[in-house]
């Protein structure tokens, strides 16, 4: 089967989804969208949607089995997993058809931790929490949540 893959990754978390991807589907079999029997879209979590910086790929997605992947910094609810990808899935163009969907917990650059503890100073009920999500997404994804990614892509299949 042949495979396009479509991806944003600001900090490399989703981009090690992709890479799985090739891995598992095999890389001579990626090939460019308007050839793709699949096209798997991934983004990190931007606001709670997909990358913006996405948009203008999407409407060649018209007609295709699209699989949805991701990565976001706060994590630990499949709840909340699901409701970032059913935000994906809302962006694609008319026509395109989700054959599966996988997310899960990235890191995020120390930056952000950074903030966090300054924030907190201020408001510590709030962002103490932030800084503990913050630590558990530390080396995500990792071994187990590549693993899923590709159970997830196999069960699409």
């Amino acid at each position: 089967m042949s495979y396009a893959i479509i991806c944003s990754s600001k900090t490399g978390n989703t981009e090690k989804l992709a890479q799985r991807a090739r891995e598992a589907l095999g890389e001579k079999d990626e090939c460019p969208v308007v050839d793709a029997d699949l096209v798997l879209v991934g983004s990190w979590t931007d606001k709670g949607g997909m990358d913006p910086a996405l948009a203008d790929a999407l409407p060649q997605l018209a007609g295709k089995k699209v699989f949805l992947f991701g990565t976001c910094g706060f994590g630990g609810s499949q709840a909340y997993y699901d409701r970032v990808l059913d935000r994906f899935a809302a962006a694609l163009p008319d026509g395109a058809r989700v054959v599966g969907r996988f997310m899960c917990q990235g890191q995020m650059p120390p930056a952000v931790r950074e903030r966090y503890v300054k924030m907190s100073n201020q408001d510590p009920a709030r962002f103490e929490p932030m800084i503990e999500n913050f630590d558990r997404a530390l080396g995500h994804p990792d071994a187990a949540d590549l693993d899923a990614f590709e159970a997830a892509l196999r069960a699409s299949m």
